[in-house]
């Protein structure tokens, strides 16, 4: 029962990573691995001892002061389906969270497993997308049309567009994974155990397929995270040819990229988008100040700016961090800054990791929040496991874990400070 849990939930997360929806031809093939998740994560809590009061108090209490903005959603007169949608949403985001917990059971050998999971998940992942993209070319078919295709078998609406010489746009929600994999390619690359070839092969495939996302977000958070991953990273032979290569290929290939910047931040690709996100800040002000303290509840959305062809997603909005204080008022602001901070209480509290360690972590975690500034990725079974990714980063070698313990006896041995991270 125990392997049992382990194996469902790397079968769900491979599959929540990997396939660009969760239903093929209209079925549902994920709800199936939540019935067999729920009861599974359940026996292990027990199993590994990691059931205790708090935890429990928090799996019954999240979800019934969730089901009160659920309610005021209700009582508000919106539909229910706009209301269900974005209950499923949070809950299935901290869900993940805490299924990713169960999952890496306090020990550095569960949480290493669970980083190369995410790491082979999201690479399996730019496969597919590099390969969808050759296949096009070679066969002469639009980019475009093999992401519709996508679209009917899996139920999705994917971000495309049709670049012309440039192939076209293919942009997978799980693309938001790219940047915090990168990362952890290049600062965890040695405790991971990850040749050379192999992590410079992925790095490259990986900056590939966020190139293709043609997300300026996407492109800018990768950028913050390369960054920040060669600053902490070992300092090695790999770090200087991996850095040496890219900036070759980036000179051999400038032109191109000055023309794929050029055509994504030109009035006729950015100017809709951008218009669309300044028409609902004025509009979703107006919202919040209506009801400032609960929010108008779940699945709420203004009349001054109605957007989605149905009621399921006009609570979605591009400005998602100024449509949520709307929903949920500021009282459940500081519900989520609360659970939050005791989710994320390793890099705040008596944490093992360095100082940079910590700041770095923080940041990508601030830069991953902003993504609400202009989509709606917050909330989301794939946002969950970016939160959880990030958690999982955190505790390594939190005192009481194998790592922290065997270096704590070598600091008593010798009496000098040792590199835990």
């Amino acid at each position: 029962m125990d392997k049992a849990f382990d194996w469902f939930f790397y079968t769900f997360v491979f599959i929540t990573v990997f396939l660009p929806g969760g239903s093929i031809y209209g079925v549902n093939f994920k709800y199936p691995l939540y019935v067999g998740l729920l009861p599974l994560a359940a026996y292990a809590l027990f199993q590994r001892r990691q059931a205790h009061a708090g935890q429990l108090a928090l799996l019954l209490a999240v979800p019934a002061i969730l089901s009160g903005w659920m309610i005021l959603g209700l009582s508000h007169g919106f539909s229910v389906p706009s209301v269900a949608r974005q209950y499923t949403d949070i809950l299935l985001t901290l869900l993940l969270c805490w299924l990713a917990g169960v999952s890496c059971d306090q020990k550095d050998v569960r949480r290493l497993a669970f980083l190369k999971l995410i790491l082979y998940s999201e690479l399996a992942t730019a496969v597919l997308k590099i390969g969808l993209i050759v296949y096009a070319v070679v066969r002469g078919i639009p980019v475009v049309q093999m992401v519709l295709w996508l679209d009917t078998v899996f139920g999705v609406e994917l971000m495309t567009m049709d670049l012309g010489a440039l192939f076209g746009r293919v942009q997978f929600i799980s693309d938001e994974l790219i940047p915090i994999c990168i990362f952890i390619l290049l600062r965890y690359r040695d405790r991971l155990r990850i040749s050379h070839i192999w992590a410079a092969l992925m790095i490259v495939l990986l900056l590939a397929s966020v190139l293709f996302s043609f997300s300026r977000y996407f492109w800018g958070f990768t950028a913050f995270a390369f960054f920040l991953g060669l600053v902490l990273g070992k300092r090695d032979k790999f770090q200087a040819v991996l850095v040496a290569v890219l900036g070759l290929t980036i000179l051999a290939s400038l032109p191109a990229l000055v023309a794929v910047y050029k055509l994504r931040f030109s009035t006729e690709v950015a100017g809709g988008s951008d218009q669309q996100r300044n028409a609902q800040i004025p509009a979703l002000e107006h919202f919040f100040i209506e009801a400032p303290i609960f929010g108008h509840g779940l699945g709420s959305y203004t009349t001054e700016d109605i957007r989605g062809t149905t009621e399921a997603g006009r609570a979605s909005y591009e400005v998602q961090l100024l449509a949520l204080p709307a929903q949920i008022g500021l009282a459940g602001m500081c519900f989520f800054i609360v659970l939050g901070a005791f989710y994320y209480r390793a890099l705040w509290w008596k944490s093992s990791l360095h100082l940079s360690d910590q700041v770095s972590l923080l940041l990508l975690l601030a830069f991953w929040l902003a993504a609400g500034l202009t989509n709606p990725l917050i909330f989301h079974p794939i946002a969950g496991v970016n939160y959880a990714t990030l958690a999982t980063l955190s505790a390594m070698g939190l005192k009481g874990r194998p790592f922290a313990r065997r270096s704590a006896s070598l600091l008593h041995a010798t009496g000098s400070e040792h590199d835990l991270v």
